[in-house]
């Protein structure tokens, strides 16, 4: 069913009668509507139609009728905009039972030099909202001129349960386009929305603050030209819960996500604890950063689930793809970083909070014309991948490193081509932390002129020690191993346990090296006749080898 433009006092409809399209006219407030122009709004985007409006909400509400927006900028301000002496910071409130309709064409424009904390469209304390149609808020945000703070906000939603938005594109607002939270105490339950397109945030894109069952089919975020007061460039999606004691769990919901400026900020906490309570699930996460050389994403303190990420930096100036400090539990299946300019990853360990832990099925990490990109760098946080495709960066593919904490990296698959300029790994240790690397696969290609020096490199023998590898393909006869400063043998274990035989091979005798139970077998790299392969026999420590 089709349906035309609405005049004032009526709502038209079209019906189909016998294969023909017949106009007729309905009362709206006989027939289930209430049309805000019956109220006298004029939606010409230069009368003032906030009471109107405001009017209109209230009756629908009383009278359980869908309120309707005919084409149109309806202009509205806050109740400090008409009257200072007020203490009303919103423009138009919706109370509980409320359902509004947004016509194709109809907006809702924030009147010119709102004070601060201003918003549009508030849903406060309220539940059972429905707004269907294509709701679009202009927060007016270049009309600002006195000094506001950055708490102009076009949607509003706080302390609200069950509400249902079909469409909402909000844009141009000094503070935050979307803002959908509450306190941890009462939080917003059950907010879904269908499509929301935000675009030119003085601060944020899109808040995530106290709000549980969030659902979003699809969001579109673009603050390249966000960022008050210059308006230069700023961050999307923004998850910020103030203070979060932990005393319940929070879960949000993208289906399908796509942000458009320098990133997006997510941090819930800092502890183990926190994190647990606090999860971020995203099916598809496509992010196109620049202008910025903040991370791409910035997370910490909560769980992050993505099915699908993609992560390109247009400029090459984003220092990092993901970063990720504190306690973070992480869990992507397929993740692709194009074009960072620095480490796609970089997770570490701070003694504020705790590490950080990843759990990646396929990561690829492309340099595409960066001068300055790298692959994952771990300082003090854990990390599983199934398979590494690295291709055109110029720094390390993965760079282990602990200090105060013991880290654990699996890489089952790694294909490196062309790639590195001193080494595709790097391990290396600090004080007490040990760091326990173990490469299953592993696959270098190197066809430039100017090869990497060398696959795995170790700074420490805490870190050599660490190490495990499977098995080794290298075509281009590359360096394999090296020790930075010469100043222990080099032995890497391929297989076996700390007190179950293993298996190693070592630069010169293992006896004096090599630290492992009775039953290990050694290999050396550089052995002659009856010199070559070592079990060991008998002893503790790194005694007891005898050659065969």
């Amino acid at each position: 069913m089709a349906t035309a433009p609405i005049p004032d006092n009526s709502v038209t409809t079209s019906v189909i009668s016998d294969g023909a399209v017949t106009s007729i006219k309905l009362d709206p407030e006989t027939n289930g509507y209430v049309n805000v122009r019956s109220y006298g709004a004029t939606g010409n985007g230069i009368k003032d139609d906030t009471v109107a409006i405001q009017n209109a909400i209230n009756a629908g509400n009383t009278k359980r009728k869908v309120v309707i927006f005919p084409p149109g900028v309806y202009k509205v301000s806050s109740g400090r905009m008409r009257n200072p002496s007020s203490l009303e910071w919103w423009c138009l409130r919706i109370p509980t039972g409320t359902n509004l309709s947004f016509e194709a064409g109809s907006k809702l424009s924030l009147a010119s030099n709102p004070p601060s904390d201003t918003r549009v469209l508030v849903i406060l304390n309220a539940s059972n909202i429905t707004i269907t149609g294509a709701l679009e808020i202009d927060g007016s945000a270049s009309t600002v001129k006195s000094n506001v703070n950055d708490q102009l906000h076009g949607l509003f939603i706080s302390s609200a349960q069950n509400i249902s938005i079909e469409s909402v594109y909000s844009h141009d607002c000094y503070g935050d386009n979307i803002f959908i939270g509450g306190t941890e105490e009462i939080p917003s339950v059950n907010v879904q929305i269908g499509y929301a397109r935000c675009e030119t945030a003085g601060r944020k894109n899109f808040v995530i603050h106290f709000v549980d069952q969030l659902h979003v089919n699809r969001a579109v975020l673009n603050n390249n030209r966000g960022g008050a007061p210059s308006f230069t460039g700023a961050n999307s999606l923004d998850l910020e819960p103030d203070e979060f004691k932990g005393t319940r769990s929070f879960y949000q919901r993208f289906d399908s996500l796509t942000t458009i400026g320098f990133g997006n900020d997510l941090s819930a906490g800092l502890t183990d604890e926190i994190a647990r309570l606090w999860t971020l699930d995203i099916g598809s996460l496509d992010m196109r950063v620049s202008g910025s050389v903040s991370p791409a994403i910035l997370s910490y303190g909560l769980t992050l689930k993505i099915s699908n990420l993609f992560i390109r930096s247009t400029d090459h100036k984003a220092s990092y793809g993901l970063q990720t400090i504190y306690s973070q539990f992480i869990d992507i299946a397929s993740a692709s970083f194009d074009g960072i300019g620095g480490p796609a990853i970089f997770a570490a360990f701070n003694a504020a909070g705790g590490k950080p832990r990843l759990h990646i099925g396929s990561l690829g990490m492309y340099g595409s014309g960066s001068t300055l990109a790298s692959g994952v760098r771990i300082d003090g946080g854990d990390l599983y991948v199934g398979t590494i495709d690295a291709q055109d960066l110029t720094g390390s593919t993965l760079q282990l490193f602990t200090t105060e904490s013991d880290a654990m990296v699996t890489v089952d698959n790694m294909i490196v081509r062309n790639s590195g300029t001193n080494q595709v790994v790097l391990a290396s240790s600090y004080g007490a932390a040990k760091p326990f690397l173990h490469l299953n696969n592993v696959a270098v290609f190197d066809t430039r002129s100017v090869k990497v020096k060398r696959i795995l490199e170790f700074e420490t023998l805490v870190a050599m020690q660490g190490t495990s590898l499977g098995t080794l393909y290298n075509p281009y006869a590359l360096t394999e191993w090296f020790s930075t400063y010469g100043n222990f043998k080099r032995a890497v274990r391929l297989v076996g346990g700390t007190l179950l035989p293993a298996v190693f091979i070592v630069e010169g005798t293992p006896e004096g090296t090599i630290t492992a139970p009775i039953g290990s077998l050694a290999m050396r790299t550089d052995g002659v006749a009856k010199a070559t392969f070592y079990v060991k026999e008998s002893g503790t420590g790194a005694n007891g080898w005898i050659a065969k």
